[in-house]
């Protein structure tokens, strides 16, 4: 399995993503790219997905990214363009503030920052750098590093280079708020929203230093289900008092969407966005058991796939 794990990871996903680069545009992947993501996909999750049909909710996961070209889904994966559609959904009051954002490193204005802030992009996931003293903070590598990730195209880039979603969007660097408590970042909650209903949500706990997860059912009732590759939260939970409020929010943002994820946070009681994801795990996170991941993908249902065209752009939503 060692071997097999090493080819994977220093040959064929590579490989992917070369052949991404050269053909994945605007249009619905071809039928090698299909043929390319499905046999990583029996790699990761065990069973050869139905991807035209799909039925469980990473195979249509993976469906989405191979075949649907709807701009909704660039508009929700910028983290700086969604933060005008959140705002028009629920009020600016859900976000986290803005303290600058630009197209180039050298320009972030370190001498006004606040002690602990946030430097991150907008156009991918892991792009995040938790500054907990601005004094104490080498500003050379934190420039260099935000240039790297400037650099990276997040869909031709990673994984099986099948996340359409992030191929157009403008990298720009965005510099927010800490809204954590002390030197820690606030728990995560992930809702996994289908036509505009929660109907599981996942917390994140210390997710930059020593992470693990839990679920719970709309109920607020813990699932006894993982995700492979992540280990389980094994602490007491005390959910917030406004877990109900969080609900409403994820379910006000995803109202009109067959399925999306909606992340939040909850600070000394108020709500803050997140992000959206359309693309949870990158279609390459194992359910165990395997039934809940049928048991997900029963409930959403799929819409007709946008037909795509060259030159697509996002949509103001």
């Amino acid at each position: 399995m060692k071997v097999l794990d090493a080819i994977t990871r220093k040959t064929y996903l590579p490989a992917c993503r070369a052949y991404s680069r050269v053909v994945v545009r605007n249009g619905a992947a071809d039928a090698a790219m299909t043929w390319l993501v499905s046999v990583y996909f029996w790699y990761v999750h065990g069973y050869w997905p139905w991807l035209r049909r799909p039925r469980s909710f990473e195979e249509k996961v993976n469906a989405r990214m191979l075949f649907d070209r709807d701009p909704r889904w660039t508009t929700m994966s910028d983290k700086l363009r969604v933060r005008t559609w959140v705002a028009g959904k629920c009020g600016s009051d859900i976000l986290i503030p803005l303290l600058w954002s630009g197209a180039k490193p050298d320009d972030i204005p370190f001498d006004v920052l606040p002690r602990q802030c946030v430097l991150k992009t907008n156009h991918g996931c892991g792009y995040t750098i938790i500054v907990n003293d601005i004094a104490q903070l080498d500003r050379s590598r934190a420039r260099r590093q935000l240039e790297r990730w400037l650099g990276e195209n997040f869909c031709h880039d990673y994984v099986v280079g099948a996340a359409w979603a992030y191929r157009n969007i403008q990298p720009v660097v965005m510099v927010e708020s800490f809204i954590g408590d002390g030197q820690n970042a606030p728990l995560d909650y992930k809702f996994f929203v289908f036509d505009g209903k929660v109907e599981v949500f996942k917390v994140d706990f210390d997710r930059f230093r020593d992470h693990s997860v839990l679920f719970f059912d709309r109920d607020c009732r813990a699932c006894q289900v993982h995700e492979k590759g992540l280990r389980r939260y094994s602490g007491s939970v005390d959910l917030p008092e406004n877990i109900g409020e969080m609900i409403d929010v994820a379910e006000t943002l995803a109202n009109g969407i067959d399925f999306i994820r909606v992340d939040l946070f909850s600070v000394r009681g108020r709500v803050y966005f997140g992000e959206m994801t359309c693309y949870p795990s990158g279609g390459a996170g194992p359910w165990l058991p395997e039934s809940f991941d049928f048991m997900l993908g029963s409930k959403w249902r799929l819409a007709p796939f946008t037909a795509a065209c060259s030159g697509v752009k996002a949509l103001s939503m």
